[in-house]
């Protein structure tokens, strides 16, 4: 794994040569952003699109972003065709850095740190499927923390997933303070009730996964919203599924006492997903430097 290549601050190293320092603010108080996108066979799924939630997040948390859009792409090309994989991640992280002084609140006079490497691609689970429950630990409100810009701060998120594994399920998802639902460690959630397509839109990640699926469903006149969804809507689901990076569309098969089969608006899903896959619409092909 230390082998795999990387990209540091402009100069490309390996995996073993990325390090933070203690006193990097984003390793003290998580003042940073991250994004991963992946490759499969040449091409990067919605890569324009990761590459501007990237610098989206990072003028979100007033991160400077030395690097264009355009040599931010070659490093994901380079990377890629360096590790020699067929499917791979490439993932970024940025963070704010050491301040000069040593003052943790000199937040402008810190050099950030921009750093990126590839991995194997592993999807959700081997069985790319889902067992859910319920968090008991409310996801952080957006008034605390924008959800909407990639984060390190993830204590709610862990804390749901030891729930999740104390419990023997795969992971769990989280309500807000209100009581309606949001995302889980890592990835976003749609239920299908009456036959369309109901995904959460506040204190969530703006998925990309999830962004494809509502550009699909808009192309192929498959019902869908954005709304609140609580708990008693929730019982009324007739199935549900995530989305994320590292597993597209994975189908819950079991969210606490309800058991799901995958249905027909999931199974074209998946099938459209996979088709985006191999087009110039949704997927880039990452030429070689």
């Amino acid at each position: 794994m230390n082998n795999f290549p990387a990209w540091r601050n402009g100069s490309y190293c390996s995996l073993a040569d990325l390090s933070l320092s203690i006193l990097d603010l984003g390793v003290i108080h998580s003042d940073a952003t991250y994004d991963v996108l992946a490759v499969r066979h040449g091409r990067a799924l919605q890569l324009d699109a990761h590459i501007d939630r990237l610098t989206a997040s990072c003028q979100g948390w007033r991160l400077p972003m030395p690097y264009a859009v355009d040599e931010l792409k070659a490093v994901v090309a380079e990377l890629y065709h360096s590790s020699e994989l067929d499917s791979a991640f490439v993932w970024f992280a940025v963070t704010r850095g050491i301040p000069d002084s040593g003052n943790p609140r000199d937040l402008a006079k810190c050099n950030t740190q921009v750093m990126a490497y590839a991995k194997p691609y592993y999807g959700f689970n081997a069985a790319n499927s889902a067992r859910l429950c319920l968090s008991t630990v409310p996801r952080t409100p957006d008034a605390s923390i924008n959800q909407r810009f990639k984060n390190w701060a993830w204590p709610d998120l862990t804390q749901s997933q030891w729930q999740a594994q104390d419990r023997g399920y795969d992971s769990a998802v989280l309500l807000d303070h209100n009581g309606y639902l949001t995302e889980g460690p890592g990835f976003n959630v749609a239920v299908i009730i009456d036959d369309v397509i109901h995904i959460p839109q506040h204190n969530v990640l703006g998925g990309i996964t999830m962004h494809t699926v509502v550009k699909l469903c808009q192309a192929n006149a498959i019902p869908y919203k954005y709304c609140n969804i609580d708990q008693h809507q929730l019982a009324a689901a007739t199935d549900m599924f995530i989305t994320s990076t590292a597993g597209d569309i994975v189908p819950v098969t079991e969210f606490e006492s309800q058991r799901f089969t995958p249905s027909d608006q999931q199974l074209a899903l998946k099938q459209l997903v996979k088709q985006a896959w191999t087009q110039d619409e949704y997927s880039t092909i990452l030429h070689t430097i």
